[in-house]
């Protein structure tokens, strides 16, 4: 979608959803998410606020289309992986496209919570965890195990990020990077350890059921 919808130097401003996402984008590459206001969006823009309703009818709506154009770098990997391996790179891939954008963490979190985004990355998640046979209620507490490990781990580094660079903090000794891949290590170990009970009792269950003479 494209308006006219302001002016700079006198000329007509056209701007689209694309460019107020790109300008939102900077504005946090460059200062935070507590300056992101629609208020200052326009006037990186240079056109009035107003002018940014005709894309977006209110900042909520605004912040979750931004979360959901950050995590749109999260690319679904090979169907044919097997399902741990497309989990561990779902969730590498997502944390690196947080990563790029400071307080894109925060950011994501709150969009999700406000139900207005996507949330197409848990899709990706979800269609990987079905691979491993896992029962519903197993399966959706290790998407959610996945996305909040990414997001929960991400928003401490990046506060303690701006906490640094604002002079609030020392820089921290701690390697983020470590600890998500022994985190993530883990979760998985636990998922697959899951996936292989629910198997054996699967395979066990026609046993069971099994008349007495067919088991004499």
């Amino acid at each position: 979608m494209t308006g006219i919808t302001g002016t700079r130097y006198g000329e007509p401003v056209a701007i689209n959803r694309s460019d107020v996402l790109a300008a939102a984008r900077a504005i946090l590459a460059q200062h935070s998410l507590a300056d992101l206001s629609m208020r200052r969006l326009a006037t990186e823009l240079g056109v009035s606020p107003n002018a940014l309703y005709w894309h977006y009818p209110d900042k909520q709506t605004l912040l979750a289309a931004l979360g959901d154009d950050i995590l749109a770098g999260v690319v679904p990997p090979d169907a044919d992986l097997p399902w741990d391996e497309r989990i561990e790179a779902l969730a590498r891939s997502m944390r690196a496209c947080l990563c790029a954008v400071p307080d894109s963490a925060e950011l994501v979190s709150s969009s999700w919570s406000s139900g207005l985004s996507s949330m197409a990355v848990l899709d990706h998640l979800t269609a990987a965890a079905r691979a491993a046979d896992l029962p519903e209620r197993e399966r959706r507490g290790l998407v959610t195990a996945i996305a909040q490990l990414v997001i929960g781990l991400t928003i401490e580094e990046q506060t303690r990020r701006q906490m640094t660079r604002l002079g609030v903090t020392n820089p921290t000794t701690r390697d983020y990077d470590e600890e998500f891949a022994d985190a993530l290590a883990i979760v998985l170990a636990g998922a697959r350890q899951a996936a292989a009970g629910s198997r054996s009792d699967v395979s066990a269950q026609p046993r069971r059921n099994a008349p007495a003479s067919a088991l004499a």
